[in-house]
């Protein structure tokens, strides 16, 4: 394990958007085991299993991928071992439940959104840029998602949206564990914030809906 001091870095800047309000994360350094292979072993997964169930009052759950990759530069999501898509389906397997035995009432899930932006970044020219590792991309991840609720028998309905986003940098000395690692810790973030959000919503404009949850 190469030292701070010595070893190649990753240079790590977060940033979210959650509805309307935006939050400035600290920039982060982390440092890595040199290797230029892919993550050893099994592909890790955003997990969501130590998060308690919300079952609502709902006879299904229908969840929909609304969002379409380009699956060509300067999107890139599709090179994640985790995508945001695949994390938010997982999401929904988890966290959403039906448990309304004697209701018509059906809830929907859709993402809307769940890109992933390179953006390749400038260098410091001349002679300081050719012995300076800096960072050479970034990577602006996006989580948006829709949760509806319709019952046809009465006309009640709900509806509530989370949009989340994070960013890192990766340095140009990073390898391809090295760079894995960081997307898979970005979704991980995204993630956080995606559920957290998810879960103020669900308290402020659909519990006449929920059944139990152990929201915070």
């Amino acid at each position: 394990m190469p030292s701070q001091s010595g070893g190649k870095m990753f240079v790590m800047k977060t940033s979210k958007h959650i509805l309307v309000a935006a939050v400035l994360g600290l920039g982060t350094v982390l440092s890595a085991c040199a290797s230029d292979e892919p993550i050893a072993g099994p592909v890790p997964e955003v997990g969501f299993q130590h998060l308690s169930a919300i079952q609502f009052n709902v006879a299904k759950i229908n969840v929909a991928n609304a969002y379409q990759s380009p699956m060509k530069m300067p999107n890139v999501e599709y090179l994640f071992p985790t995508s945001p898509a695949q994390a938010m389906n997982a999401w929904a397997g988890a966290r959403l439940k039906a448990g309304g035995a004697n209701t018509s009432a059906v809830a929907a899930f859709t993402i809307e959104d769940a890109s992933v932006i390179e953006t390749r970044l400038d260098k410091t020219e001349g002679l300081k840029g050719y012995f300076t590792y800096e960072p050479a991309e970034r990577y602006d991840a996006s989580a948006q998602a829709r949760l509806t609720i319709q019952n046809p028998a009465n006309g009640a309905s709900g509806e509530v949206r989370v949009s989340a986003k994070r960013s890192i940098e990766v340095r140009e000395d990073a390898t391809l564990a090295e760079r894995e690692q960081a997307w898979f810790n970005m979704i991980e973030a995204l993630m956080a914030d995606f559920d957290a959000q998810m879960e103020k919503q669900v308290r402020a404009h659909l519990m006449r809906w929920v059944m139990s949850a152990n929201l915070k």
